[in-house]
């Protein structure tokens, strides 16, 4: 008889074990879900460009994530990225914008890059575009785009 009670009381053990570390568990799987942060990076060089001037990119960030976005860029060309156009603020606003000049600065005219951070702030869809032209040459279609189809969850 002390043997059923000693089988039964680790059946019990074991019981308690697993539950306990499913519930912990719960949290974890819910960020994995697109509960949580779902930071993204996109990252293009100028050869990136070069070999497709006009590029689309589709990302999803999480509720409470961000998109960082890292552009190759050569001021000392005269071209510049202009400001980020965003379709709907409502969705994802932009944090910052910054230049990084270029690590080796032996190099005269060598590119650095331009970037974007911008906090998702409700579910939807929002598009982000980008355009590298010469700003003084009006009426100039842009040389490259970039456009981000952005879905926060």
């Amino acid at each position: 008889m002390i043997e059923v009670y000693k089988k039964e009381e680790i059946i019990v053990k074991k019981i308690v074990v697993f539950s306990l570390a499913t519930l912990m568990l719960i949290p974890l799987l819910a960020l994995g879900c697109g509960g949580g942060g779902g930071d993204q990076t996109i990252e293009l060089s100028l050869d990136d460009f070069q070999a497709q001037n006009n590029i689309v990119k589709s990302v999803e960030v999480g509720s409470s994530g961000t998109l960082t976005v890292k552009l190759g860029s050569n001021p000392t060309t005269g071209y510049e990225w202009g400001d980020a156009d965003i379709s709907n603020t409502a969705v994802i606003a932009q944090k910052s914008h910054n230049y990084i000049e270029p690590e080796d600065t032996d190099l005269m005219g060598a590119p650095g890059t331009d970037v974007w951070v911008f906090d998702a702030k409700a579910a939807g869809s929002a598009t982000i575009t980008f355009s590298y032209s010469r700003p003084w040459e009006e009426g100039t279609p842009a040389t490259y785009t970039l456009t981000i189809n952005v879905t926060v969850k």
